[in-house]
């Protein structure tokens, strides 16, 4: 059986611009009605940083739109959906500029870099915080798994231990292949990482390497590593030209940015490529299924399968309706929240 879950980054762009209305909540609302519609799961992970800062703008526009963001949420969890713990800590001490634009301070980007006392303060905000906003709705809910902003997790010492004091039991910022070096010294290496499906338990000073023991896991984001340039690996996987003609003419006329981060000094050959159902054709999706299938092996029946997208970007709803309709006739597919997989398989 694969338990498959699919996985949504929740947040406008990585520089704090953006329109959450267009970038979140209209995605969102049409994806739920959508896995409603063929009894599928999904799991926000809810960008936290953003949150709590404009739940105290001094705006009005802002709280408007926080408050937008824990209805949607919370209408979610009601339908049997997921929230779990995202956080990008360029947004400790954002400032919003005339009311309207938000001010990020890039240079605590990196979370392997930030010191324990205020990783220990923000994880410890998100998870009360979400908590208090969903058990109200589900008794059984739970914060038990956080995906670190742009993947960086690494070093993993002092985010262990701030994860592990708060109730977080699973991390899930690990793509097997996926290497960037940047000019500040941040470092992004899963070239060694475990497992591209396997869940591992963590070594607690870097989270893509194995250790029994540390009482905390991960859960791989399933990749696929390649030489290939973008579009050429994109149509190698599914000859589908005209699809990603209308993808990425989509693309060049989506408004905004994200340029947070150093510039990349990264210098391998190799691409990873996740499985990102908000523009990927089905045909590719469903092809990773089937790779994942081949590689159960008779000890271990079980395989859980992470698909990730981001609402900000979402580029073809009903490419995302062919998928789901594909998969529910599969026997072999079961959908998960990323809590129930958890307390099903990691928890015991």
């Amino acid at each position: 059986m694969i338990h498959l879950m699919f996985h949504d980054d929740w947040e406008i762009y990585g520089d704090g611009s953006g329109d959450p209305e267009k970038l979140m909540f209209e995605p969102a609302k049409r994806l739920l009605d959508i896995c409603d519609t063929f009894g599928a799961k999904y799991t926000f992970y809810a960008e936290i940083g953003q949150q709590l800062n404009m739940l105290d703008a001094p705006a009005e526009k802002w709280k408007k739109h926080a408050k937008t963001w824990e209805t949607i949420l919370q209408d979610a969890v009601k339908r049997g959906h997921d929230v779990q713990l995202h956080f990008h800590p360029q947004w400790i001490g954002a400032k919003l500029v005339d009311g309207e634009s938000w001010r990020l301070d890039y240079s605590k980007w990196n979370t392997g870099k930030l010191p324990f006392d205020i990783l220990d303060e923000w994880i410890a905000q998100g998870v009360k915080y979400l908590r208090s906003l969903f058990t109200q709705i589900n008794p059984d809910y739970d914060v038990l798994s956080y995906r670190a902003g742009g993947w960086m997790c690494q070093p993993s010492t002092l985010l262990y231990k701030a994860l592990k004091k708060h109730g977080i039991v699973c991390d899930v910022s690990v793509i097997k292949g996926r290497y960037r070096i940047f000019e500040d010294g941040g470092c992004i290496d899963f070239r060694l990482a475990h497992s591209r499906f396997n869940p591992w338990e963590v070594d607690p000073n870097n989270f893509a390497f194995h250790k029994e023991g540390s009482g905390f896991w991960e859960l791989p984001v399933y990749s696929e590593t390649s030489r290939l340039p973008h579009p050429l690996y994109l149509l190698s996987r599914s000859l589908a030209p005209l699809h990603y003609f209308k993808i990425f003419r989509k693309r060049k006329q989506q408004k905004g940015s994200g340029y947070y981060s150093p510039k990349s000094l990264n210098s391998t050959t190799e691409k990873d490529y996740y499985g990102s159902f908000g523009y990927m054709h089905y045909k590719h999706l469903l092809a990773i299924v089937q790779s994942i299938k081949g590689n159960m092996d008779l000890g271990n029946k079980e395989k859980h399968l992470i698909f990730l997208t981001h609402s900000k970007s979402f580029l073809d709803f009903r490419n995302f309706e062919k998928l789901l309709r594909e998969l529910v006739a599969d026997p072999n597919i079961k959908f998960s929240t990323t809590q129930n997989y958890i307390n099903k398989f990691i928890l015991p």
